[in-house]
């Protein structure tokens, strides 16, 4: 299994150096020649970094998932990051998640993905994440206040690469998001592609908009204003009732072939999330491609997973990594298949509160809010 796994893992890094090989492409002859070949230089290095540290028996994910805030200035139906009751006020100092960024990238992670809530509400962390040239840090975010200052941040950072969410059309958007926000995301869209930035657009898909999103014209369109990035990010539910709203059996199984259409039409990156998964054997969380922290310093395996018996608060990411409830996560990996609600962890919950108990004597701390369910068409 341990051979298998190493060899799924490498499969996952060369993946990411060709992306990261699609992204000097995009964006050579744009001014920034300079740094994107560097960026380019370091994923090299952090892939070599991380093939030394699985010699020495410590497993570092590619990929980190930094949810540095739960703050949000909108109240999105269905949220999973509202769904859960975090302590808002013992959120990270930006001292110490300045820190970790660093000693991520000095262990191998070559990429830290930033959400939330919203993370551009932290103006602290965003400095801290400019400051560290070598990585890159897409950002997640409903896109309603990337102007002014933030948008000269971007833009003077280009390690700093927007991703905005969305939904759809302006009545799925809006429907979920509160009225007005797709034409925010649109006008933030535009300057972005005024300003020639590399940036991207996430849509999180359900029953309800898939064949909406996966169709060439509407990918077109955004196509057309710039966008070269796009995440499909399958809906989990924040409680049961919420099942309704994820992929039927039908769009699960069409989604590979119309996502590998999009790739041959346009001159894009196309990632979907968990569906590109199973090329490396299934779930790639508690390290083996992605972790997840929290905005407390809770190290989990991934955001739709709040299970954690180590708080990064106090001891480095190093000692973090080696936790025995991750590794106990990858040990079980053969049953985490894809799952009917986007994330098979969520699916599992029950196996991962049982693990964590077990290798900790802790029990799942985290509630579920009610009021953020239910998406609707």
């Amino acid at each position: 299994m341990e051979k298998q796994n190493i060899k799924y893992r490498r499969k996952f890094s060369r993946q990411l150096m060709s992306l990261s090989i699609r992204l000097l492409q995009f964006n050579l002859f744009k001014g920034n020649n300079r740094f994107w070949i560097n960026a380019l230089r370091h994923q090299s290095r952090a892939r070599r970094l991380r093939l030394e540290n699985d010699k020495k028996g410590l497993q570092v994910p590619p990929v980190m998932i930094f949810s540095i805030t739960n703050r949000c200035n909108l109240k999105c139906k269905g949220c999973y990051a509202n769904a859960q009751e975090r302590n808002i006020k013992a959120e990270m100092p930006s001292e110490r998640i300045k820190g970790l960024f660093r000693e991520a990238s000095g262990l191998g992670t070559g990429i830290i993905m930033l959400a939330g809530g919203e993370p551009l509400l932290r103006d602290d962390v965003l400095d801290a994440a400019a400051a560290q040239k070598e990585t890159l840090f897409p950002l997640f975010t409903n896109g309603t206040m990337l102007q002014n200052g933030k948008m000269d941040l971007f833009s003077k950072n280009r390690n700093l690469i927007p991703v905005l969410s969305f939904e759809g059309d302006m009545l799925k958007t809006d429907s979920r998001r509160g009225r007005g926000t797709y034409d925010k995301v649109m006008k933030t869209a535009s300057e972005l592609k005024n300003r020639n930035m590399f940036y991207g657009m996430s849509v999180t898909i359900n029953k309800y908009n898939f064949e909406e999103v996966m169709s060439p014209e509407f990918i077109n369109d955004y196509y057309e204003q710039g966008c070269k990035l796009f995440f499909f990010v399958e809906y989990v539910p924040s409680c049961k009732k919420d099942i309704d709203t994820c992929l039927t059996e039908d769009q699960k199984n069409s989604f590979k072939s119309r996502l590998t259409n999009l790739r041959l039409v346009f001159s894009s990156l196309f990632i979907a999330l968990p569906g590109d998964e199973e090329q490396y054997g299934g779930c790639l969380a508690a390290g083996r491609g992605f972790v997840h922290v929290s905005s407390t310093g809770d190290l989990e395996p991934c955001p739709f997973a709040p299970y954690s018996d180590i708080n990064l608060s106090g001891i480095s990411l190093e000692e973090g990594l080696k936790s025995e409830f991750l590794e106990n996560i990858r040990s079980g990996h053969s049953m985490l298949k894809e799952s009917q609600g986007g994330c098979t962890l969520w699916e599992n919950r029950e196996w991962a509160e049982e693990m964590l108990t077990k290798t900790s004597g802790k029990k799942a701390s985290i509630a579920q809010n009610k009021e953020y369910s239910q998406i609707t068409a």
